[in-house]
Parts: C-alpha cells; structure tokens; sequence
C-alpha cells in the first residue's frame, strides 16, 4: 500500500507509567531490521507458499530472512532470488482493471524479491513449510546488509499499523508485501481485515509531474464482512483565527461515539500544511505527539492530506461518549494576487473525522482581519467587531457531512424567498493569472464586427486590452438570478431547497466545489462571455463555466449535501444526478445550440474519443463504481471523464425508461424516484445497491428484460461494466396485405456477448422519424421483423438518443 504521512497523536495512562508508551513501541518496531542469525536459504524443491485470499505468492529459490523480534514476536520477512506471484479475482469489475494494467485478467509473473510486513500468522507458517522441509537457519549478515536501507524506508508505514495491532485484544490480521523484480515493475499487495476492502494490488507510477497509486485491484472477498466504523463524530467545536498574514490558528473539540468497542485510535484527516501545537482528553491532560512519521519529501508532495492518529489510553466501551480537544495552526489560505484569496484545503482544514459522507452538527467561532468578509456553512448567529477584526458565530441546524468557509475583499448581493436566501459574494480585483491573459490578449472590436465567434466577435491584430479589467462583481446579480432559477427547476426534481441560506463565494483557479449550503464557484463563472474568450477559453470551456459548471454544484445541495454516499464506490450517484440535472436545467433555458441532445452527444463523444495521447477511451477506462479510482497514470482525469459523462447518461437511461409518454406529467416515475431517494436516504448513505432497489420499486414492466422483475441487467451492464454498444442494422421490405413487412438483423459489438438492450428503430419518412419498433438484443445478433404503413429506405438507431450506443 502507498505510504501515507501521519500525525500520531498519543496518549499514555499515568497508572501505566512503568509501561513502554506508544511511542517508544513504535520507534522500535520502526527500527526492526533482519536478523543475520534468521536466515534460510531455499531450493527448487524446497518451495514456500503463502496465499491470502486470491493471491499467492511462491518463494522458490533464493534466501529469506526474518526480522528481529520485538518482544518475542517476529513482524516481518525479506527475500531475494527466484519466486512467483499469482493472482485471480473473481469480481468483474477487478478483472477488467487488471486486464487494463496488466494485459490479462490475471497477475502472473516472476519476481526477484519481497518485503514483507505482518501481524497474522504469516511467522508460523513460514516456519512450519521450513521445519518440513528440514531447513535450518544460517547466520549471513551478507544477505541481511544490502537489505537494512530498503528496510528503513519501507518500515515507517507498516510499523505505524503494527503498533495499533500490538495494542489491540483482538487485532483484524494484516499483511502487506512489497514485491520487486515482476514483468510489470515493482508493486505492492496488501490485505488487512481492518479496511473494508482487505484485498488490494497496485503499483506506484507517474505521469509526467504528477504521482498516482495505480490500483490493479481492490476487493472484498466473498463471505467477508467489512468492520463497522469504530467511532461516529456526534459534534465538531471549531474556533479558528485568522491573522493579518492569513495564518490559521484553532481549536477543535470532536464529540464522539464509539460504535465498536476495543479500538484505542482514531483517524483524522488533515491538510498537511496545519501543523498540531497541542492535544488533550475532555479532563484537559495533555497529550503527546509526532508528526509525519516516516514522511519522505516525495511522498509529502504526492499526498493530499495528513492522518491524524490519535490514540487512547484504553480501549472505549462500546456506546461511550468522550471528547477529543486537538490545537493546530499552519495556512491554508492562498493570495492568488490582486488580493484574490483561496481557502486550499476545503475539506481538512479542521480534523475530520471518516469519510466526507459522515453527517455530524458543528459549531463554529470565526475571527478574522476586519476588512474582508467570510461565509461559511451553518446559520450565523451574530457577527460583531473587536478592534481590527470581525468575529462571528455559526451553527448548522441539521447534520451535515462537511464545514465549510470562504474568504475575500467581496463585493455582495442577495436575492430571498419564502423559504430560503441566496447570497453572493465577488471579489473586487481578478486574481493575477486571469489579469496576466487577458493582459497578453488582442483587444477586442464593437461586438458584431466580424462574425463567427460567439459573445466576442471581434479582435484587433495590437495587442493589449483597450478595456479596463472586468470586476467579477458586475455580473454577480445576473449569477444570482440564474441560481435562484435553478433552485426552483431543482425543487421539482430533489424536493424543497435543505438549506435556509446558500451562500455563493468566488475562488480563483478552474474547480467548482459545493458544501452544504456553500458554493465555491471559479472566477470564470462570473465573467461574460467575451472576456472568457479574451482569457484564452473555448467555446466549450465558456459554456461549461456559465451554463453548467455553476448549476452541478447547486444540485449538490441536495445530491452530496443531503444524501450522502457510502463509499468511493458510490460517490458516481450523486455526481451524476447532478450533472445530469444541471443539463435539463440548461435545456430550459431556451438555447437552440445548447439543448439536452446538444448536452447528451458532447458527453456520448467524450466517452468515445481518446482524448490527447490518452492509451484509452474514456468508455474503456472503468466501471462507475471505481470511482476515484479511475484517476491513474493511465488515465489522469479518468474520474471526471467517466462520472460526469457516463452517469449522466445512466441517469438519462432510466428517466428514460421511467417517462410516460403522452402522460401529462411523462416525469412523474423519475421524480417520484428522486423525491424517494431525498426522503427516504436524507442525512445517509446511499449506496448503489439502495439506487437499484429504489429503481426496481418504480419500474415499468418493458424495463425487466430478465423476467425476474430485476434491475441486475442494467446495474451490471452500465453501472459495473464498461463498453458501449455499437449497432448496425441489415434489413429488406417486402409488400404485404397491411402494408410492408420489415425483417432483418441488428448486429451488436463493442460489448460482452451477454450484453441486452431494448433498442428502437426508427425510419425516416417526408422529414419526420417514425418509429418502427424496438428490438431487445441478444447477444451479437437479433433477428426482427416488423409491419410499416410505408417501405423504409433507412433504418435509424435510437435518433431519439434514449440509449448510450453508436450506429452507423
């Protein structure tokens, strides 16, 4: 497993002062190395195996040595020579990612060598397959030497989960292997039953600058059952200041629950840029700490957030409250220039404990330099000022998964309702980069000057601006206006608006993020169409900004911010509702040349075409429910290519499936649907198996292809599968009594032979498709035959676009 940075938080019970502390434990097993007088040389004939789960890996010549031990136990074991890996999983969605890296469904390879780090019964084994064979140690600090600086770097990690098993009762086994010298390069297997997917295979690797985990695969085996969460955060307290120079200085109070029982850590996330000043138990003791242990520079820059280990002085009984106080300080404010402010960290810049779908109450202090404004998630109880700095006071209402603030020199509008406000917030100046471009761009002429270029035709061969700077906060009320309308279209779909307040703040750069009931929208939302243009943007990029961009993120007010997910493999449902929703609200916008069609094709083309010197396409690159792992060194932007594209048009599938026809509300199954999913998983978890039962409640007869009143079918196909069908049709007319009779043959690929689809044909007749039926594919030829009031010269593939597929 990739090495990760750490602040190990400690505490040690007075009464057990004779004790070695969890600091000194760990600096011993960090300091572990093999032992010259462990070491065993084995023969072809003498072969070692150890297997766990799906993977087995052969030592079958060469030497191996053990650690040495730490308190009669022996954690780890080295090996150099000849050996083999083998490794099977039997999930489709991991063959497939296998199949990606590797060539083949499988890993099967020779390696040369192996580190390996355990705390199960990996020592007894080893050593029974060594008394069986009649194999003696030898003393050989030959071997051992070359090995002792690989050691040093590999350990800190691994060290860091033996400790928690030492100071478990009834530690999950774990067991992680550093495999060198295989066809595919060096790599890495772990399996420990403390995550909830034990087993997991990848590699390391990098594309161009930027570093990536590439994961072959992650899995739970069959029959395994993954640990429920130890602790629960009931309550976060945060009282932060924010000085003159935009340092953070807080503290945070975490009320918590144990819902396990015998677990002595916890884990909290945190930007790596906070640096811990101080810990304490809710009696005020203080507490010890080390931060970063076993951090090189490469890895810091590779990872995105520190873990904060904090670890108890016992065990806590299942159901306890307690209270964890931790004091940090750092900056996770960014100047962007011209005074522009950026808050990095959205997520960690507080100790967060689990996953970002964790729904907890918080309460927040902020103070900060008098001459800005901040927003922030949660209702603001007061806001004063104390000499040259503003203080105010939030708290949330209901449960919510994330804190959030934003700060800035704004300017400020806001538009209100019955039921909810909307405030934006804009700053003043543009940061530097987009004052840089549109500084080095070609001045533009009086609009319609010279055609062909949408919102800024025109442009002068001199360079420099002949118009001052925009200010974002000129177009802000426009901005506002259209979120209000987008609330109101998403209230339709999603129910009412969760939050009383949605407060819309500006950040530099090009990402758009969405917090409960905060937006962090990028600069060039704010801007018109012919200064995008000017700042170098395409017309692709200009309409994502405006016309998308913004209203994905309002939908997460409801699809993120009130329905959480339960794992990476989940976060697909809300991104792609989403999206998706954020396309029907442009199509309402009376736009010919950005209709939901226009929106459908351009994401039906992403997922088709290769984009740069990509090796695949984006419908190639993984199932849905890989979700942040479809970021690798083989696709960099494989999560945002596959989830916005992909998902929406799964969604778009089943409203599909859903619409009643001539109905006068066609829309009334899938908004039922979501309406559902609102009401019924607010403040939870949905996963994707809870979407496939809520679909499977709704659906139309014609949607259940198996006959077993099953949306398996579906899920498998386009949620755990990758492929697009493509289509091609051969057919003849015959005259007949009614009419015409159309048979023929619609051929399938691009897909598993197993793959079904109801797809519809339709023929053109005097400028107007009319349908001819639908045909439900069986593999990769269907036969048909159906009657026509007139011949067809053409048959046309789905020219509706109700299904994701090519055709020629």
């Amino acid at each position: 497993m990739a090495s990760f940075s750490v602040l190990f938080l400690l505490s040690v019970a007075t009464a057990a002062a004779a004790e070695k502390s969890p600091h000194e434990i760990y600096d011993a097993l960090n300091a572990l190395r093999p032992d010259a007088a462990a070491v065993y040389q084995l023969k072809p004939e003498n072969q070692i195996e150890l297997r766990r789960s799906d993977f087995k890996l052969s030592l079958e010549e060469g030497r191996l040595a053990f650690f040495a031990p730490y308190e009669g136990r022996i954690t780890g074991v080295v090996f150099s020579g000849r050996g083999h890996v083998l490794a099977a999983p039997r999930d489709p969605v991991e063959k497939q990612q296998l199949g990606r890296f590797l060539g083949a469904p499988m890993l099967d390879q020779d390696i040369l060598s192996a580190y390996i780090r355990f705390t199960d019964d990996t020592y007894t084994e080893l050593v029974h397959q060594l008394q069986s064979a009649n194999l003696l140690p030898e003393i050989n600090s030959e071997f051992t030497a070359p090995w002792d600086a690989a050691v040093a770097s590999y350990n800190p990690p691994h060290s860091l989960r033996v400790l928690f098993s030492h100071m478990a009762s009834n530690p999950p086994p774990y067991f992680f292997a550093a495999i060198g010298g295989g066809e595919s390069g060096s790599f890495q297997f772990l399996y420990d039953q403390d995550r909830a997917e034990p087993f997991l295979l990848g590699q390391g690797r990098k594309n161009g600058t930027r570093g990536f985990f590439d994961v072959w695969a992650c899995y739970a085996p069959a029959g395994f059952t993954p640990p429920a969460p130890a602790f629960r955060a009931l309550r976060y307290s945060i009282d932060t200041t924010i000085h003159a120079d935009n340092s953070l200085e807080a503290s945070s109070s975490v009320r918590l629950r144990s819902e396990a029982g015998g677990v002595r850590y916890l884990a909290f996330q945190l930007a790596r840029s906070l640096v811990a000043d101080a810990a304490e138990d809710q009696a005020g003791q203080a507490l010890a700490f080390f931060q970063n242990e076993g951090m090189t520079e490469q890895e810091s820059a590779a990872h995105g957030n520190d873990i904060v280990y904090v670890v108890l002085p016992a065990s806590v009984a299942n159901g306890q409250e307690f209270t964890v106080r931790l004091r940090y300080h750092g900056n996770v404010i960014a100047n962007a220039g011209n005074g522009v402010l950026f808050v990095g960290a959205h997520e960690s810049w507080y100790p967060h404990l689990g996953e970002a779908a964790s729904f907890a109450d918080y309460d927040l202090s902020m103070r900060w330099p008098r001459k800005l404004h901040l927003v922030a998630t949660g209702t603001k109880l007061d806001e004063k000022e104390e000499g040259e700095q503003r203080v105010a006071h939030w708290r949330t209402e209901k449960p919510v998964s994330v804190m959030g603030f934003n700060l800035g020199d704004y300017a400020t509008a806001s538009l209100s309702s019955d039921t909810y406000a909307i405030d934006i917030y804009a700053n003043r100046q543009l940061e530097q980069s987009v004052s840089n471009r549109l500084a080095d761009a070609p001045a533009l002429m009086p609009p319609g000057m010279e055609p062909g270029i949408p919102g800024a035709r025109g442009r002068l061969e001199a360079p420099g601006p002949s118009l001052p700077p925009p200010s974002p906060a000129v177009a802000m009320k426009q901005l506002g206006k259209e979120i209000e309308l987008s609330v109101r279209f998403y209230e339709s779909f999603s129910g009412p608006f969760p939050f009383h307040t949605l407060s819309v703040s500006q950040i530099p750069g090009t990402t758009a993020q969405a917090w409960p009931g905060l937006l962090y929208l990028p600069t060039f939302s704010y801007l018109p169409a012919e200064t995008q243009h000017r700042a170098g943007l395409s017309v692709v990029a200009q309409e994502h900004f405006s016309e998308l961009a913004p209203f994905h993120e309002v939908a997460h007010q409801w699809w993120g911010n009130l329905v959480g997910w339960s794992s990476y493999r989940d976060q697909w449902i809300d991104e792609s509702i989403a999206n998706y929703l954020a396309m029907l609200f442009a199509n309402t916008q009376k736009n010919p040349e950005h209709t939901l069609r226009v929106w459908l094709e351009r994401s039906r083309h992403r997922l088709i075409t290769k984009p740069g010197d990509a090796e695949d396409r984006p419908a190639d690159v993984g199932a849905l429910v890989l979700g942040s792992r479809l970021d690798s060194s083989r696709s960099p932007e494989g999560y945002e290519q596959v989830i916005y594209n992909k998902g929406a048009w799964v969604i778009h599938m089943l409203r599909e499936m859903l619409r009643q026809p001539g109905s006068k509300t066609p829309d009334a199954h899938f908004e039922s649907l979501l309406h559902t999913l609102v009401s019924k998983y607010a403040y939870r978890a949905l996963s994707t198996n809870d979407l496939q039962h809520e679909v499977e409640a709704v659906m139309a007869p014609s949607m259940d292809l198996e006959g077993s009143h099953s949306m398996d079918w579906f899920f498998e196909q386009w949620v755990r599968g990758t492929g697009i069908p493509h289509y091609r049709v051969e057919f003849t007319t015959a005259k007949s009594e009614k009419g015409f009779t159309v048979r023929g043959k619609l051929f399938q690929t691009g897909v598993p032979r197993s793959f079904i689809a109801r797809v519809p044909l339709y023929f053109n007749n005097a400028g107007h498709h009319i349908f001819l039926g639908i045909v439900t594919t069986s593999g990769p030829e269907t036969v048909f035959h159906f009657n026509a009031e007139t011949a067809p010269h053409k048959l046309l593939v789905d020219p509706q676009l109700t299904l994701l597929c090519t055709s020629d």
